[in-house]
């Protein structure tokens, strides 16, 4: 046994990218047999281009539940390789669209003749195991989804936090951090578009002048999130730029910075609050439905990332 097997459920993350290598290394054999140049780390890109016959960067992130960097560095290599090809949108000359080159389409058939053994031996080998491994990793990742790791550890070994948290409203100071939250928190799921730097650069102009709100949750001396509360009409606020510091997820502070704002947008005379939001980020989700934010169909939102809208009668 090696010490990767000694440390059994420590050594967790170790062992599923060790059992990653192992796939990946005789698979890169199976692709070398049908005179294939390509490894498995290019496959849900390649599939999800040959389906949807083109897609934007920030469409395959939001797909494949990627960064947006990763996508890129992947989209490179792939293109490197001549299987994908980059060229503009047709209806926004900003936009890069990735689609299939014309050797990825000639190699598509033959992909899809792997593929299609590929499948068929995985579920051979999965339906003889006496536990599952496709339906474990689906089962840990439903659990991950509803109740992130670090959240789920800050409940087992610190369950009422080390210091209290509290929310304070806008101060110059605090401009800085209102920003840096906001672009890491975006910058780990999607991009930063114009309307968020609008917001981020100039909090003044759009977002306090207008009748909102920026609100700060506090641990001691240091801003560990944040949100914006923005006057969008008579008797109605957007809850948006809502963002926490990694190093303190876990801690409820979403759901101070929700009361916080709900608090706040009564007493601005608001009797609606209503946001945008993405649905792969399931926490998020879950926290604003436990608040009774209810789905709505929206006419158009500033953000692409944008994929539902949610709202509250106060």
């Amino acid at each position: 046994m090696s010490l990767i097997d000694d440390l059994e459920e420590l050594a967790v993350g170790a062992r599923l990218k060790r059992l990653y290598e192992y796939f990946a290394k005789d698979v890169v054999l199976i692709y070398k047999d049908e005179q294939l140049n390509f490894e498995p780390k290019y496959f849900t890109l390649y599939y999800l281009i040959s389906k949807q016959g083109e897609a934007a960067v920030t469409e395959i992130a939001e797909e494949l539940g990627c960064t947006h960097p990763g996508v890129i560095h992947l989209a490179k290599e792939l293109e490197e390789l001549g299987f994908i090809e980059s060229v503009k949108s047709a209806s926004d000359s900003r936009k890069r669209i990735l689609r299939l080159s014309e050797k990825g389409k000639a190699s598509l058939p033959k992909f899809e003749r792997v593929w299609a053994k590929i499948l068929a031996l995985n579920k051979s080998l999965f339906n003889s195991q006496q536990n599952n491994l496709l339906s474990a990793i689906m089962e840990t990742e439903a659990q991950l989804n509803e109740k992130p790791y670090y959240q789920r550890f800050q409940e087992m070994f610190n369950p009422q936090g080390n210091n209290p948290v509290t929310v304070t409203t806008y101060e110059p100071q605090y401009a800085r951090h209102f920003k840096n939250l906001n672009i890491e928190w975006i910058n780990t799921y999607f991009t930063v578009e114009e309307h968020d730097l609008e917001q981020l650069n100039h909090p003044e102009d759009h977002i306090l002048a207008d009748g909102g709100e920026i609100l700060f949750a506090h641990i001691d001396d240091d801003v560990v999130g944040t949100c914006a509360v923005i006057k969008t009409g008579p008797t109605e606020y957007e809850l948006a730029k809502m963002a926490v510091s990694p190093k303190y997820q876990g801690r409820k502070i979403g759901n101070a910075l929700m009361e916080a704002a709900i608090v706040k947008i009564k007493e601005l005379g608001g009797t609606r609050i209503w946001l945008g939001s993405n649905t792969k980020l399931t926490p998020a989700i879950t926290l604003y439905k436990k608040y009774g934010f209810k789905e709505f169909q929206a006419v158009a939102s500033p953000y692409t990332r944008a994929n539902i809208h949610m709202e509250m009668d106060l």
